[in-house]
């Protein structure tokens, strides 16, 4: 792009929160200084990090800049990294995953040909140490993009996104990016769901609700898995996304519109919460997921988990590992 154009091109500041990320946060810098066109700025905020992350961050002081804050959560960080910014957009990135080379570069070309967008979203490829998986949008089901206007790489006016986030959420912070004032207008991030799986979700439905969406098919992110408990870590976003969509259908605008949808939708995930805390034999817990369940639930196989629960401590070890098998 010559200079001229490249000027009137839409700035972009990229914001970075990072907690005791030492060992991976220069591999996430470096993917944004690489950039074919580079970000107006970046900015770490550093949130009260215990390991030496701080310390790896001086390398690149003359290229970034550091925000250092308390431990606060995610959530105010991102915050206070936006604050800070001097561009018209902002972009999220989390500390441990990767942009393309071109996602400035292509970032731009989208907000210069839909300025109407408050926000994008681009599709990911996750990863970790062996491999790369299939991106996010190429496991999404048929009718996930139903309806919507295509004009290229981008997806605009998705019917009913809300909802549709209920049942498929490939929507994730790395990459997003979005008006500022857009952004601060609608609260930014909720700091009370820091420590809630699936933090993320609350402010993406409130975006959805309260101004227009893009979604870029092509994927410009690279977000990674970490090694873990799965069922632990499927438990943990289940009871999450049920709390998140609670607060959802007393808070957001239009929520109510789709009431029996969301009730549905916290049901499922309190159901398949009960279910990973049982394979864990974590019995106190499944007890007080089951206590939030509406009705009692039709599937045999959750009534005789619960079955199982009530017996005595012996038999009910001897049952839980007969249907572990």
């Amino acid at each position: 792009m010559p200079d001229a154009l490249q000027s009137q091109a839409a700035t972009l500041s990229l914001i970075i929160p990072a907690y005791n990320r030492a060992d991976l946060i220069c591999e996430t810098i470096e993917s944004a200084l690489k950039q074919t066109r580079p970000f107006a700025e970046i900015i770490v905020v550093n949130d009260g990090s215990t390991d030496h992350t701080l310390d790896v961050l001086q390398k690149y002081i003359d290229r970034i800049q550091i925000i250092q804050t308390p431990n606060q959560g995610v959530q105010a960080a991102r915050n206070e990294g936006v604050a800070a910014a001097n561009s018209k957009y902002i972009t999220l990135c989390d500390s441990d995953d990767l942009l393309d080379p071109r996602f400035v570069e292509i970032l731009q070309s989208c907000l210069e040909t839909s300025p109407d967008c408050d926000i994008l979203y681009c599709n990911f490829i996750p990863f970790d140490e062996h491999s790369n998986y299939p991106d996010k949008f190429s496991l999404a089901p048929d009718w996930f993009f139903d309806g919507a206007e295509s004009n290229g790489n981008l997806i605009t006016e998705i019917p009913d996104l809300y909802v549709r986030l209920m049942t498929y959420q490939p929507l994730f912070p790395t990459g997003s990016t979005m008006k500022k004032a857009f952004y601060q207008e609608i609260g930014g991030y909720d700091s009370k769901f820091k420590s809630v799986g699936s933090e993320d979700l609350e402010f993406l439905l409130r975006a959805v609700s309260l101004g227009r969406l893009g979604v870029l098919l092509q994927p410009l992110g690279r977000v990674r898995k970490h090694a873990g408990n799965d069922s632990r870590n499927s438990m943990r976003q289940s009871v999450g996304e049920a709390l998140i969509f609670e607060y959802a259908l007393k808070n957001h605008p239009r929520a109510s519109v789709y009431q029996d949808i969301i009730l549905q939708s916290i049901e499922k995930r309190r159901i398949g919460a009960f279910n990973d805390a049982y394979a864990q034999g974590e019995f106190t817990t499944a007890s007080e997921i089951f206590s939030l369940l509406r009705e009692i639930p039709r599937d045999l196989r959750v009534l005789l988990k619960r079955m199982i629960m009530a017996l005595p401590s012996l038999l009910k070890e001897t049952a839980w590992r007969v249907t572990q098998k």
